[in-house]
């Protein structure tokens, strides 16, 4: 890393980890007002964030998208600008914002255990393709971030909901109504990006390796997880699938988009996605 991108990175992490045991915290001890407040940590981290992004740029000469430290790096500002973008709009939907915080912080640890030294781009990674192909990619992981955690939200109200003693910070998230319909929505709007990233990206590997497709360990991961979130939307649309099992389709589904960007790396030694320094 490039000195000022250290400082801030951490900062972003220390921030990003503040945020969330100050969620758990409000949930814990019931206090709602403290959600507001960890807006206002998270937008720090988002801006500290965006500053590593900037130096490790300005250090470099290319925005970061290769190798995992800054897919790990890039994704997460990803996850947190959609976060924070639904958390800003609308106040009920910030708790929801917020739980996808811990994805985030988790991608940019994994990218920290990785060897994130200063590289300069591959030829091959000199594509505006690519530059298509990673920024759709991103879209999608950020929605169906969104969707985890508002499947997970679901779960915990509808859970509150049958406690002889509900806990009143619950009353600030939106109708079960709603979030099941917000889930849905952002599973579609990411199920369309991902499918943009996928055909900018077959397009990208034509002019880079010559075939369209070749069955990659990443590539297939992607077609995989595409087809989960295809099933998911067609569960619903022609099987009524609503409430609690969408929920959990939304919650598990991103496993998927996890092992796609990051977990093929522990399981494969080779793959034409391998780029820089793993």
């Amino acid at each position: 890393m490039a000195p000022l991108e250290l400082v801030l990175f951490w900062c972003a992490v220390a921030l990003y980890a503040v945020a969330t045991g100050g969620i758990v915290y409000a949930l814990v001890f019931r206090n709602g007002r403290f959600i507001g407040r960890m807006i206002w940590v998270a937008t720090a981290g988002f801006v500290a964030h965006g500053g590593a992004i900037a130096a490790r740029y300005a250090a470099q000469g290319h925005l970061p998208w290769a190798g995992d430290y800054e897919n790990g790096l890039f994704g997460g500002w990803f996850v947190v600008a959609f976060a924070l973008f639904v958390a800003w709009r609308q106040r009920a939907l910030q708790i929801v914002a917020l739980g996808a915080l811990p994805l985030a912080f988790l991608l940019m640890g994994y990218g920290a255990m990785r060897n994130p030294v200063l590289t300069p781009l591959q030829a091959s990674l000199k594509s505006n393709w690519l530059v298509v192909h990673v920024f759709f990619a991103w879209l999608a992981f950020g929605a169906y971030a969104l969707a985890m955690s508002g499947g997970i939200v679901w779960l915990l109200k509808r859970r509150n909901l049958g406690r002889a003693q509900p806990n009143p910070i619950f009353e600030r998230f939106p109708p079960l109504e709603r979030l099941d319909e917000l889930i849905f929505r952002w599973i579609v709007f990411g199920f369309v990006t991902d499918a943009v990233a996928i055909v900018s990206g077959a397009i990208w590997a034509r002019d880079l390796w010559g075939s369209y497709w070749s069955w990659d360990p990443v590539e297939t991961w992607s077609l995989v997880t595409w087809l989960i979130y295809g099933l998911a939307i067609h569960l619903r649309v022609t099987r009524g699938w609503r409430d609690a099992r969408f929920a959990w389709l939304a919650v598990f589904a991103v496993v998927g988009v996890v092992i796609t960007f990051f977990g093929v790396t522990f399981v494969v030694e080779t793959s034409n996605h391998f780029f820089n320094v793993r």
